[in-house]
């Protein structure tokens, strides 16, 4: 398979070998990657490892055909958003019927004409994008509410001179849902005190006693300079911008963080803490947005810690 990042990769199937190299070559001068695959089984096993944009599906293979095979791919991750063009020789109503039935975005039947092909593709190519693109902002859409939400609960809790502690142990606990991460830590300098949302299965910060959870050593210029600390793979770090030291991963290592992020809480010039957000499960890239908006949040939250030692 040759395909650039950007490029739609569609998954070629057929069993006929002849049909298949017609299929990639035509596919390959419309500009799309191709990878292929010979029967039903083989189409499910290079779905999963390639996770294309498109397939194109014979209907009609011996073993697994193309019925029972396009049926099974829209059960696997991703496979009830993928179009899916059948391809057959069956042009009965009963055939077309059954092709809907299992799911097929659209079908296309043999002989082909290469023109049509080419249009189906482009089309449905052009939908699945259009639909993922809408469901991508509405999420943002719906993460951003989620985020006006949360600052202004915690907005209303300051204006109710919620204890400080409360307020600390609803924020970490609802930005961890909010955030999809198994540990979010705050941690406070005066008293030295810890609150901690962590997910079940995942160590704790105060179990085991870490002397340096927001790793105040390793960054502490960095801090004061009210910068952030963002890695987004602690194996894959890249040293020339944040080099962990062996001390600083001893302290991240036994709380099986691959990603961190830590936010310095300020107000007034005055360094009170830090926000720390841990992804375990994965390494995790911390956009612009998150960052800002985990700003942000510090700033309200360094402004409740002032207001408590006022």
């Amino acid at each position: 398979m040759d395909s650039q990042p950007d490029q739609p990769l569609i998954l070629v199937v057929d069993d006929d070998r002849s049909m298949r190299s017609l299929l990639n070559l035509a596919m390959t001068e419309e500009g799309y990657g191709v990878v292929e695959a010979k029967d039903g089984e083989q189409c499910l096993s290079e779905y999963m490892h390639y996770q294309p944009d498109m397939v194109l599906l014979d209907a009609v293979m011996p073993g697994l055909d193309g019925f029972t095979c396009c049926q099974r791919l829209r059960s696997l991750p991703g496979g009830d958003r993928i179009p899916i063009l059948m391809i057959t020789v069956l042009d009965d109503q009963d055939s077309v019927d059954r092709a809907f039935a299992v799911g097929a975005t659209d079908y296309i039947t043999k002989p082909i004409y290469w023109a049509v092909l080419s249009q189906r593709v482009r089309r449905l190519l052009a939908a699945a994008q259009a639909l993922t693109q809408a469901e991508q902002a509405t999420q943002q859409l719906q993460s951003l509410q989620q985020w006006d939400a949360l600052l202004a609960e915690i907005l209303q809790c300051l204006c109710k001179s919620t204890p400080v502690l409360t307020l600390l142990d609803f924020t970490v606990a609802k930005l961890r849902v909010q955030l999809e991460v198994e540990r979010v830590i705050l941690y406070t300098l005066g008293d030295q005190s810890i609150v901690e949302s962590v997910a079940p299965g995942y160590p704790s910060v105060l179990e085991l006693c870490l002397a340096d959870p927001g790793l105040e050593e390793e960054y502490k210029t960095v801090y004061q300079q009210g910068q952030i600390v963002a890695i987004d793979d602690i194996e894959q770090e890249d040293i020339e911008q944040t080099e962990l030291s062996d001390v600083a991963i001893a302290q991240l290592t036994p709380l099986k963080a691959k990603a961190v992020l830590i936010v310095p809480l300020i107000s007034h010039g005055q360094r009170l803490g830090g926000l720390c957000v841990h992804q375990c499960i994965t390494p995790r890239h911390w956009d612009q947005p998150t960052t800002e908006r985990l700003t942000n949040l510090s700033n309200l939250l360094a402004i409740a810690l002032l207001m408590n030692t006022n």
